[in-house]
């Protein structure tokens, strides 16, 4: 009897297997062949992404070889054509050192251009874009005005960029150049104040303090010691005549 119904329970199992089946059977094989194209697209394109970065790896590497004896115009040429060909962080690598080359040749106004395309980019990793900003901004330096120098360097000065030292020099220096002297004081104690300066800047950093120094405002107190210590007050000047009396009178005798 138990096998009986045993039997039963499965061919009622069988046939809404079956019914299921022809119901929703051709939506399951879909499925299972997108899971299988998926699979196949994911790992073809990691495939081909690592193919092309090891590509674009060994262009760079043979760019920067091949322009090592070059002249600087002829390297800039030469990045500027592997910049085209590559993607990713290598065409960045390979705009840089156009950029380079570029003013390296005296071609100052392309590689500032080129600096800050990168700078501007969104899509390039952030260190980068802080190089190529601070690079940008040196070139700049002597003829950009305060706000702009602040305006440019205000992502790195007040974040945790590691070209951060560098963004508040070169706001120390516009300062400078616009008679910004509490400000510019201001930046460079922050650079010295910094344990993860590095020694060089640093030391810059000093150099532009005692430049800074002559021209910020003496404080009150300094600026009122001087007259009160040219003139006695009533009861030092009654004590130095007491004092000088008795001189005065040896004398006389």
């Amino acid at each position: 009897m138990t096998d009986l119904f045993r039997e039963v329970e499965e061919d009622l199992r069988r046939e809404q297997f079956s019914k299921l089946w022809e119901k929703y059977g051709a939506w399951l094989i879909g499925l299972a062949v997108a899971i299988v194209l998926a699979t196949a697209a994911v790992v073809g394109w990691r495939a081909w992404v690592h193919s092309a970065r090891v590509g674009d790896s060994a262009a760079y590497d043979a760019a920067v070889q091949e322009t090592a004896e070059a002249a600087p115009a002829e390297a800039a040429e030469a990045f500027a054509a592997l910049a085209a060909e590559v993607g990713g962080g290598y065409e960045t690598l390979a705009r840089l050192q156009e950029a380079d080359r570029r003013l390296a040749a005296g071609e100052a106004d392309a590689a500032r251009t080129i600096y800050e395309q990168v700078a501007n980019d969104g899509g390039v990793p952030d260190i980068m874009r802080g190089l190529a900003a601070v690079k940008a901004g040196f070139l700049v330096v002597d003829t950009a005005s305060y706000e702009d120098m602040k305006a440019r360097m205000a992502p790195l000065a007040s974040g945790s960029s590691p070209w951060r030292q560098n963004a508040l020099e070169l706001v120390a220096l516009t300062a400078m150049r616009a008679g910004e002297w509490r400000e510019a004081d201001m930046r460079v104690k922050e650079i010295i104040a910094d344990p993860t300066t590095p020694t060089s800047l640093r030391d810059r950093a000093h150099v532009i303090q005692v430049l800074i120094a002559p021209h910020l405002p003496r404080a009150a107190a300094e600026g009122e010691a001087a007259p009160a210590s040219e003139e006695p007050a009533p009861g030092e000047e009654a004590q130095s005549e007491t004092q000088d009396a008795p001189v005065s009178s040896a004398v006389t005798e």
